[in-house]
């Protein structure tokens, strides 16, 4: 892994800056100079001017210093943003990365709670056993609802384990998270985890025949899915919309229809199967 000093070379380069651009106001161009060629340190105000100058952001610079790739913290936080939760396989793989991790690690909460998440969901993928699922992850819900404040990975671990608990709780972690995400209300990735929340939230509201408080969770769930042009999320979110309609004696079919033909279109095969279940199920 390059020092600090080297990789804002290799990028100031690349860009075309001189080191007096770079270094304006930040501080001299001697120094500047030092920093880069010999890793010299700078206090955190200053490289976060030359960030900006730069004009990229820490997490690009950290992905750029490692190779060109994660780290391997950051790349088990990416991961279980994006893993399905319903995939053994994909969690066992993710399971024994976390584990790995944290026997050079021990002490990083964040990991510990993912693999608790994930040793939760192997069991329910493995078992269908939801008692013994929540009991594993319950830990986790008890420790985040004690924070005063809760970031992005924490929001997605609540989104990971709701379908876990009953509705009142569910309805219980939903208030609690929402109030919390409103503090992020503009940075990215939120739009989509509240996506996934609504959904998920929809779906045990079907399971609870409550279809007209389900129907108001998948409209939210649409808002945003045309907002952020996440199609796939849509296309599913349109299904379940169907779905609540017939069971409220209204007419769904056209809804169904269109996210169906919208998942085959996007070729997206697995998630038209699981779709279809719901659609026989209901």
């Amino acid at each position: 892994m390059k020092g600090y000093g080297e990789i804002t070379k290799q990028i100031r380069i690349g860009k075309g800056y001189t080191q007096k651009h770079v270094a304006a106001h930040l501080l001299t161009q001697g120094a500047y100079s030092k920093f880069e060629n010999k890793n010299t340190d700078i206090n955190f105000a200053t490289m976060h001017g030359i960030i900006n100058r730069l004009g990229i952001t820490f997490e690009e610079f950290f992905y750029i210093q490692n190779g060109y790739q994660y780290s391997k913290r950051d790349e088990i936080i990416a991961q279980f943003y994006r893993t399905s939760y319903n995939d053994e396989a994909v969690l066992r793989g993710l399971s024994e990365k976390c584990k790995r991790y944290l026997r050079e690690f021990e002490e990083d909460q964040q990991i510990i709670h993912i693999s608790i998440i994930l040793d939760g969901l192997i069991i329910l993928a493995n078992t269908g056993d939801f008692e013994r699922a929540k009991e594993i992850v319950e830990p986790v819900w008890r420790d985040l609802s004690k924070s005063n404040q809760l970031y992005i990975a924490d929001l997605y671990m609540l989104n990971a384990i709701l379908f876990l608990f009953p509705l009142p709780t569910v309805l219980q972690i939903k208030q609690f998270a929402l109030r919390h995400i409103a503090l992020f209300e503009n940075f990215r990735q939120v739009s989509r985890l509240q996506i996934n929340i609504s959904m998920n939230i929809a779906l045990l509201l079907m399971k609870d025949n409550e279809y007209s408080k389900a129907q108001k969770e998948i409209l939210n769930a649409i808002f945003l899915c045309k907002k952020e042009h996440d199609f796939i999320l849509l296309a599913i979110c349109y299904v379940r919309k169907g779905i609540c309609l017939n069971r409220l004696s209204h007419s769904g079919e056209k809804w169904i229809r269109k996210g169906v033909n919208m998942l085959m279109t996007l070729e997206q095969f697995t998630l038209l199967e699981m779709v279809e279940e719901e659609i026989k199920q209901y």
